[in-house]
């Protein structure tokens, strides 16, 4: 019962995630091409800039866990691939782990950053910086939601998304 409640919860999770990085998209595509409409026309919207960098910043981050879902991240794996199995479950198991830590600290830090970006506020919109700067802590815990995600998948053998990633190049 829990584990379909996880489940239903995580895939809830995912589709929020994605509704907010087309939301986002859309937003940042339609400032900028506002922005430019009036700068051209002689009526420039002098916080289109600012706005469309800091939702950009949003958008990046998002997109930075939806490809972590998708192990579409740049990565070398022609020494792992000459490894036995084991030695092999075990070396993505720590990359994995290592992973995880690392986001946890950087969810830390971005925390902090967010707090002190508060008393600075963005010149054109009088908006906190702060606004911008909390995707940093926002989509580190969310990797760290997809990396646990993996960790599990990867305990019970089942296959990775990197099973099923496609190549881009």
């Amino acid at each position: 019962m829990t584990s379909r409640l996880l489940r239903h919860a995580l895939v809830l999770l995912r589709r929020a995630e994605m509704i907010a990085a087309i939301a986002l998209l859309a937003a940042v595509v339609a400032i900028v091409l506002v922005g430019t409409v009036g700068r051209y026309s002689g009526h420039p919207v002098i916080w289109s800039d600012e706005a469309a960098q800091a939702l950009f910043v949003w958008l990046a981050m998002l997109a930075a866990d939806l490809t972590l879902q998708r192990a579409g991240h740049f990565r070398i794996d022609v020494l792992v691939r000459l490894l036995p199995p084991t030695a092999r479950f075990l070396l993505e198991l720590a990359i994995k782990l290592t992973v995880a830590v690392l986001l946890v600290a950087l969810v830390y830090y971005g925390w902090l950053l967010a707090r002190l970006s508060d008393f600075r506020p963005l010149p054109m919109t009088g908006v906190p910086s702060s606004w911008a700067v909390a995707a940093l802590p926002v989509a580190y815990a969310l990797m760290i939601v997809t990396v646990i995600e993996q960790v599990i998948r990867h305990l019970r053998g089942l296959p990775d998304a990197e099973a099923e990633a496609r190549d881009v190049m």
